[in-house]
């Protein structure tokens, strides 16, 4: 008891109605009587689990107590929510689908009637959590970091799967300055062979043309 004292009033108020709730669950919130004349008569009735929405009913309920409790022994529980947001998210659900089964449903009884309205006292005792946290701007934000959070996660699922392009083959790349020095060195070679040839027949014709003078 000290740690749920430690606990704010909204999740006390949370905490107290959502266990009465589960309690009162298994009394009967439907009932009809009945007169058989000489075989007698009496009454028939069902719980709040007699159907589909009174087990969801039951079964939010279950999932907000745990999570108080959860939160009273100081156990971290991995889930992207605040301990406020997921409170109010409970807490409305069970509050509407409460009065959602008393209006729909025939032959309420007393216990019906009570289980609604602690069932509106868990929805208020969680909007009371909410505005310890922040209010409507915590719910907010906690919207927007999920929606962030999501659409990021999606934009780096493509990319992670898109596979990394091939390098670009290199070039080949001319080498004009290697071409150049070949035809250089050819045409210099050309050249040194002409020379000797014109040097050896130049002093060859002088002494014949002094002799014939």
């Amino acid at each position: 008891m000290d740690r749920l004292k430690a606990l704010g009033r909204g999740t006390q108020l949370m905490f107290i109605a959502s266990v009465l709730l589960l309690i009162i669950s298994f009394f009967n919130w439907q009932e009809v009587d009945f007169d058989l004349g000489p075989l007698g008569s009496g009454s028939a009735g069902v719980s709040m689990w007699d159907d589909l929405g009174g087990i969801i009913i039951g079964i939010l309920t279950i999932v907000l107590i745990a999570r108080i409790v959860a939160r009273m022994a100081a156990v971290d529980v991995p889930i992207p929510l605040s301990f406020a947001t997921t409170s109010f998210v409970l807490g409305v659900l069970i509050a509407v689908l409460a009065v959602v089964k008393n209006l729909t449903d025939d032959y309420s009884t007393w216990a019906s009637y009570v289980g609604v309205v602690l069932a509106i006292l868990v929805a208020v005792g969680a909007w009371l959590e909410v505005q310890d946290a922040g209010g409507v701007e915590h719910l907010k934000s906690e919207a927007s970091s999920l929606g962030g959070s999501g659409g990021g996660a999606a934009t780096a699922a493509p990319a992670a799967a898109a596979p990394a392009a091939p390098p670009a083959p290199a070039a080949e790349t001319p080498a004009p300055a290697a071409a150049a020095e070949d035809a250089a060195s050819e045409g210099a070679s050309e050249v040194a062979q002409d020379t000797p040839e014109t040097a050896s027949e130049g002093p060859s014709d002088e002494p014949s043309n002094e002799q014939r003078a």
